[in-house]
């Protein structure tokens, strides 16, 4: 009896466990459950007891979203059609800067920088800066800082041959790609956060809660126009070089002089036609004071010659008159 009541009683010894043990792992999932779901109410009722302070922390949190985690996750995948970090299809894609400069001679820099000009802009370039220097002595010069596209930069390098001399050119690359991918990150994080921030602005409940969303979304939209103009700046960087021409004249060659009898006469001809310009010169200066001098001089002859007629005139006359008495006193 006591084998069979023991055999009768083991299937609830066998069971009670079976259950103690399914009531355990249930409670443990509903615990776990209930944990996770407690923590985002939690955030959300702390947020709503505490204020637009809180609630603005939660907006930061939930924008940032473990930044570091978020960034990492939004700078992982290929930048989404239209976004600002467009411009690299993968990884491998490099981001490359080019400069150059260089030097040209021409025979009139003026026109060889039109010409320049022209066809940087039909090669899809733009003339940034050209100016032309004219000075009084030696010869003139021109300086222009173009942008062409960078795929075509070593073709316009070789065709500038076609104005003139070139020397001393010099192509400098710097790679970007690391600038740029973190721009992309930065920008992908930040539109993500502007848009969480959207989403808790349209759920506040109070007036003090919808300002701090819309500051904290202010700062954010902010940040996020700043990035984007700094990606927009280097990819133009990168999509056009930077190409800057020294464009001087040909400077004139010196006279030489021939020597002998032939370098003897040019020299004596030389010497004979400075020695009758500058006579001339002098000439020219002393010619007003010769005019006046000689008008000075006919004039006072003139009064000289008047003054000896006027005497010569009055000299018979006196002279009868003087001599009448004494030659009556004779006669008789």
């Amino acid at each position: 009896m006591n084998r069979s009541g023991a055999l009768r009683r083991s299937p609830a010894a066998v069971l009670v466990p079976i259950a103690l043990t399914g009531l355990l792992l249930a409670g443990c999932s509903a615990s776990e459950s209930g944990a996770a779901a407690s923590g985002s109410g939690a955030a959300e009722s702390a947020a709503d007891r505490a204020g637009p302070q809180s609630f603005t922390d939660a907006a930061a949190t939930s924008g940032d979203g473990g930044s570091s985690a978020e960034a990492a996750s939004a700078a992982a995948p290929a930048p989404a059609a239209g976004a600002a970090g467009s411009d690299l299809a993968g990884a491998s894609d490099r981001q490359v800067i080019t400069t150059g400069s260089a030097s040209i001679v021409v025979d009139s820099p003026a026109t060889a920088a039109e010409q320049i000009a022209v066809y940087v802009e039909g090669a899809g370039g733009r003339v940034e800066q050209r100016s032309v220097q004219t000075p009084e002595e030696g010869p003139s010069s021109a300086t222009l800082t173009v942008r062409v596209p960078a795929q075509g930069f070593s073709t316009t390098l070789d065709q500038l041959g076609r104005f003139g001399e070139v020397s001393d050119v010099d192509v400098t690359s710097t790679d970007v790609t690391a600038q740029a991918s973190d721009l992309d990150a930065r920008v992908a994080a930040l539109r993500t956060s502007t848009e969480r921030l959207t989403a808790l602005l349209a759920g506040a409940a109070s007036t003090e809660e919808v300002v701090a969303a819309e500051s904290a979304l202010t700062q954010r939209q902010a940040e996020l126009d700043s990035l984007t103009a700094q990606r927009a700046v280097l990819s133009g960087q990168v999509e056009m070089a930077t190409l800057s021409l020294y464009v001087t004249g040909r400077a004139e060659a010196p006279v030489v002089e021939a020597g002998g009898f032939l370098g003897g006469l040019a020299s004596g001809w030389n010497a004979l036609v400075a020695a009758v310009a500058g006579a001339l010169v002098v000439l020219g200066v002393l010619l007003p004071w010769l005019v006046a001098a000689a008008v000075v001089t006919a004039a006072a002859f003139g009064v000289a010659r008047v003054v000896r007629r006027v005497q010569a005139r009055r000299a018979p006359a006196a002279s009868p008159a003087a001599a009448g008495p004494a030659d009556v006193d004779d006669e008789g």
